[in-house]
């Protein structure tokens, strides 16, 4: 698949559509298509077979640093780091935006669903491969304590009672690693963009969680519950300390 110049211009006029879409397209009725295991399996069969360096100049030519950051690691507290990643995870979620299966944050689906769109498989796969190549991310050490104490409290012993898992069970003791494609990483990713896709699980908006797990999970958490998981996993990012 070539690229020519004036993809900058379409993703431009993509993004301007976007924000010109109007608020009752942003909660489509039609079901959301979700993922069968297998299906899933069978999907990421190349996600291993990427190139980092072919996936550093998809990066910098999609211009995905625009809201990524320079290397995948994000500027912003309204879009996720990419770094340290497991290759799987990143295309899954590229496939999920091409096969229309993220509208949860409509405006931001948008563009992504338009953006992938223009890759194949072995292009998700580079880019994969580049983000899983650098390392973590890593935030300034957080002011919330207190948060981030409770936060760790829920993150690795769950809650019994309500039927809550210990989130260091799919996510990593050190909230490094993923143990299936669906489980991102969470260490470094800022407090604001966890929440975010939290809330967005809870309201059943976010329906790409193979089987619903994430969905299940965050249904019984309370804000404040939300709130210091973000700051615990934040916390995490600032020791520096994990490896790709």
């Amino acid at each position: 698949m070539n690229f020519h110049p004036p993809l900058a211009a379409l993703l431009v006029a993509v993004t301007c559509l976007a924000t010109n879409v109007q608020a009752q397209e942003r909660h489509n009725a039609v079901p959301m298509p979700e993922w069968e295991p297998a299906q899933l399996e069978q999907a990421l069969a190349k996600a291993t077979l990427g190139r980092a360096e072919e996936g550093k100049r998809l990066h910098h030519f999609l211009y995905c640093s625009a809201c990524h950051g320079d290397n995948g690691t994000s500027p912003s507290r309204n879009w996720p780091s990419l770094t340290g990643q497991k290759p799987d995870y990143v295309m899954k979620t590229l496939l999920d935006y091409k096969q229309n299966m993220r509208r949860d944050h409509y405006r931001k689906a948008f563009v992504m669903t338009k953006v992938s769109s223009l890759l194949d498989d072995t292009q998700m796969a580079d880019l994969a491969a580049y983000y899983a190549s650098q390392p973590a991310p890593t935030v300034p050490p957080q002011t919330q304590g207190k948060l981030a104490r409770k936060g760790a409290l829920l993150a690795t012993q769950g809650d019994a009672k309500r039927g809550i898992a210990a989130c260091a069970g799919c996510h990593g003791e050190q909230g490094e690693s993923g143990v299936t494609p669906d489980t991102p990483a969470l260490a470094g990713q800022t407090p604001e963009y966890f929440i975010q896709a939290m809330k967005m699980y809870k309201q059943g908006m976010r329906t790409s969680d193979v089987g619903g797990v994430m969905r299940m999970f965050a249904r019984p958490l309370s804000d404040a519950e939300i709130t210091s998981l973000a700051h615990y996993y934040a916390g995490l990012g600032s020791r520096g300390s994990l490896a790709p």
